[in-house]
């Protein structure tokens, strides 16, 4: 299928296409059940859809196949891909890139006071994708992504070019059928990356982060937190440093519960052109009840014997017995006792935000409510 501006893919070389190769994991094995999504693929369900009623207002509202754009003065408005992703990737790519009718290119031009929300948005039982990709040179700028999967399968994919720009980014996975989430970011010279991710899933969330340093003294903190409560989600983050001095780290803390299933596979790569960088990817997963699955799988690998530091840890544990044992003397049950928990590691891993701190501590405590 063909659509002006963005990549097309056929039906014939689709069928060519795998959804993962052994490149694009720490394991061979894979985590997510790529059958719900074979099953729910564009080639059987509509690719088009109506607009629902969306429950958050932004600047950028995807919902099914409609598109509402309320910018600021100093966001600029385009169609297009900055072309960091291609539909021969894999097959999940191949899929979205088929079903996408238009694509969105946000250019920022100056400095943003208020964060630039976008919505992606499904109700519908349809294969519906959503790209928009943002560019940044020379600014300030809070982003907040909220992917919203309610019913069907939805892709979004989220590009990203900065240079000399200092920008926090809030993503907020609130999930119930089937999502495909993948942010690709290229940083260039002087570009600074605030990171903070939390994830509801649904019943099969795939939400993949991938990061290249590219330029002199780029840098990237990310934290994330997927959380799973009788549901499935695999995340996934690759940081790839080329760049000189160099920074990133990369902590994710996730949360299995009521037969729920939590995966994050984290990659970091120092490359030799990146002297004098430093890298690192902390894992963990807690496992709050039986029969809850948790998998840590961090991978650091280092090119260059010109190191500042590089470090990676991994861990699955059950929820504390003693922590639960006192928190049930205070008179909470084991839902509440979820919730202050998690709502604690909330607070930790958002503390590196400045200006996104409060929506980010906020969602939190929105999704656990949901949830429990």
């Amino acid at each position: 299928m063909s659509h002006e501006n963005v990549p097309s893919i056929t039906p014939g070389a689709l069928e060519k296409l795998t959804y993962q190769k052994y490149g694009d994991s720490p394991t061979i094995k894979s985590y997510t059940k790529w059958k719900l999504f074979e099953e729910n693929s564009p080639l059987r369900l509509p690719i088009e859809a109506e607009a629902g009623e969306v429950p958050i207002k932004g600047n950028v509202v995807l919902s099914g196949s409609g598109a509402e754009f309320n910018l600021p003065a100093n966001v600029q408005l385009s169609e297009g891909t900055l072309g960091l992703s291609q539909p021969e990737e894999s097959r999940i790519l191949g899929f979205h890139f088929y079903a996408l009718r238009k694509a969105y290119r946000l250019r920022i031009t100056g400095e943003l006071i208020e964060p630039l929300v976008i919505v992606s948005h499904l109700s519908a039982k349809a294969f519906i994708s959503h790209h928009v990709s943002i560019e940044a040179e020379n600014v300030k700028a809070p982003i907040i992504i909220y992917d919203m999967a309610e019913e069907g399968a939805k892709s979004l994919v989220v590009e990203l070019r900065a240079k000399n720009s200092e920008l926090e980014i809030l993503t907020v996975g609130r999930h119930k059928g089937l999502s495909h989430y993948l942010l690709r970011a290229s940083l260039g010279e002087g570009a600074s990356v605030k990171a903070f991710t939390v994830v509801s899933a649904g019943e099969m969330s795939h939400h993949r982060e991938d990061y290249s340093l590219e330029g002199r003294g780029s840098e990237l903190v990310l934290r994330g937190m997927p959380i799973a409560i009788g549901r499935a989600v695999d995340y996934l983050t690759n940081v790839l440093q080329y760049g000189e001095k160099t920074a990133s780290e990369t902590r994710v803390h996730g949360f299995s519960y009521e037969n729920g299933w939590t995966v994050h596979r984290g990659v970091a790569k120092v490359f030799e052109s990146a002297r004098n960088s430093s890298s690192g990817v902390v894992s963990q997963i807690t496992i709050m009840d039986e029969g809850s699955l948790g998998v840590s799988v961090p991978m650091l690998e280092v090119d260059t014997g010109e190191i500042e530091s590089a470090f990676h840890s991994s861990a699955v544990r059950q929820f504390d017995e003693d922590a639960l044992f006192y928190l049930r003397s205070r008179g909470l049950d084991s839902d509440e006792a979820l919730s202050l928990f998690v709502h604690g590691i909330g607070e930790a891993l958002s503390s590196h935000l400045e200006r996104l701190r409060g929506k980010a501590r906020g969602n939190v405590g929105e999704l656990i409510e949901g949830l429990l």
